[in-house]
């Protein structure tokens, strides 16, 4: 155990009062706002390109992340999803539909082509990785967008089991309250400028 564990483990009582359980409240809320800085600011990086033009991580690979030494699991770039694009009451869809033996009876009298239908038609493409239908024909108006890449990360389930036992959350919330740890940046006044 650290320090801070140590001086707490034993020592940190339940939240029993409304300010102790306000302050936890906040302290989370302010670490989860970090943290959502802080992962905006890993994905940026992982994304973004070196100076002769090659992304910093390319699609499938995979690194691990450390933190003082502390193996925290890996990042691995997936490549980016495709999306299939298709409106149901395009005139070229409708056209078409209305022409084919394979779709002319799900032609609405809205003229457009039933939503069900086009769903199943934009789940094909996807599949088959073309703007196709199921019989191969090329379908007007649907198009397939590929995303881009995307970061993925796997945190070492044992780590994570760890840091987040309940000894270690009441110690840290123990040492928050009591002055033994502070956030870093944090004033020691209040807004209203009372020392606390």
């Amino acid at each position: 155990m650290t320090g801070v564990e140590q001086a707490t483990a034993d020592t940190a009582p339940a939240v029993e009062d409304r300010e102790a359980a306000s302050s936890l409240y906040l302290a989370g809320r302010l670490l989860e706002s970090i943290a959502k800085a802080l992962i905006v600011l890993g994905d940026d990086g992982l994304t973004s390109t070196t100076s002769d033009g090659k992304p910093v991580m390319p699609v499938d690979d995979r690194q691990s992340g450390y933190i003082g030494g502390t193996r925290l699991g890996f990042t691995q770039m997936n490549d980016g999803k495709t999306t299939a694009e298709l409106a149901a009451d395009d005139p070229r869809l409708v056209a078409w539909a209305s022409k084919s033996p394979h779709y002319q009876h799900n032609v609405l009298a809205l003229q457009i082509l039933a939503p069900a239908v086009v769903a199943e038609i934009k789940k094909h493409a996807l599949k088959a990785g073309a703007p196709v239908d199921r019989h191969g024909e090329v379908v007007p108006g649907l198009s397939l967008k590929k995303g881009d890449p995307t970061p993925f990360k796997h945190l070492d389930k044992q780590l994570v089991a760890e840091v987040l036992a309940p000894e270690r959350i009441r110690a840290l919330a123990h040492a928050l309250l009591t002055g033994l740890a502070t956030l870093p940046g944090l004033p020691t006044t209040d807004t209203e400028g009372t020392p606390r």
